[in-house]
């Protein structure tokens, strides 16, 4: 019994004394990584990094070899200095697409944004940016034609006779119907915004004039009556039937009875001033003659009245 006792005793120093000597030997630290680097997926397994252990280093996602070895040894109770560098890994220019357009002012290093764009009268389906990731540039973008609506008019028609929409820079032309006036421009483009210009034109119904109809004629008003009147030496009565009294007053009388009847029956109508110009003038000369005769025969008469009185 005493003998199973001293034999423990002696293996419990004899393994004290080996853990005294693998510590005095030294173990190092768990390793890490250093800018841009990492332990690789076999060293992060390992535990126990006893004297001379060596580890394996590798650049971090998005970084590339440079220079250096990826090796640090334990060495007195540390790890040797990482002479690994790693340097951004480059995408380059992206993939040229139809129509397809990059702005690489930010680079082409790894985390870099590229801003996508298309070329007049196409428009951006997808991501409008892209990113330069470890595995190359992220986003997936196309470059498609911009359409417009399917072109219409009221009243009228168009030359586009397609189901699909009109693609930019095509031409529209518009046609009235009967009846109808266009307004506005007979042909218009799909621009590069999916809008036509210029705008798209209207049919307006045609304004007619009303027909003008002639007034009817009044019949209150009196016709225009054309008259030609005739004077002649008849029409005044002869003085020397007379009785030498009265002579002078019946001819004054007879001759002014006559002369206004002439004029009355002249004005029972509307004279026509330019048919009967002729006509009218003739009356006027006749009238004057008329009435310098009456005068002459009345100082005639008073003349002899007074000789006699």
């Amino acid at each position: 019994m005493e003998t199973l006792l001293d034999t423990q005793r002696r293996l419990k120093s004899l393994l004290l004394m080996y853990l005294l000597v693998v510590k005095a030997a030294g173990d190092c630290p768990k390793p890490e990584g250093g800018d841009n680097t990492v332990l690789t997926n076999e060293s992060l397994l390992m535990n126990v990094f006893p004297e001379n252990t060596r580890v394996t280093l590798e650049c971090s996602s998005g970084y590339i070899k440079e220079s250096g070895s990826e090796f640090i040894t334990c060495s007195d109770d540390e790890w040797t200095e990482s002479e690994l560098i790693c340097k951004k890994k480059d995408c380059g220019q992206p993939p040229p697409k139809p129509h397809m357009k990059f702005n690489t002012s930010e680079g082409t290093l790894f985390g870099a944004l590229v801003r996508v764009t298309c070329e007049k009268g196409y428009q951006i389906s997808g991501s409008s940016y892209k990113q330069c990731y470890d595995q190359g540039w992220s986003g997936r973008a196309s470059c498609e034609i911009v359409t417009c609506d399917q072109p219409s008019i009221a009243n009228g028609y168009t030359s586009w006779d397609s189901e699909n929409d009109p693609e930019y820079n095509t031409a529209i032309r518009y046609t009235c119907h009967e009846e109808y006036t266009l307004i506005g421009s007979d042909t218009v483009l799909c621009d590069e915004n999916g809008e036509y210009s210029p705008d798209q034109p209207v049919c307006n119904e045609v304004t007619r004039a009303p027909a003008t109809t002639s007034r009817p004629q009044d019949s209150s008003a009196a016709p225009t009556v054309h008259r030609t009147q005739t004077v002649t030496t008849s029409s005044i009565p002869n003085l020397s039937t007379l009785p030498k009294v009265f002579r002078g007053k019946a001819t004054s009388a007879g001759i002014l009875s006559t002369t206004s009847s002439s004029f009355q029956g002249m004005h029972d109508g509307n004279v026509d001033t330019v048919t009967d110009s002729g006509t009218v003038a003739a009356v006027v000369i006749g009238a004057v003659v008329l009435l310098g005769v009456i005068i002459g025969f009345i100082l005639l008469h008073k003349f002899n009245m007074r000789r006699k009185g």
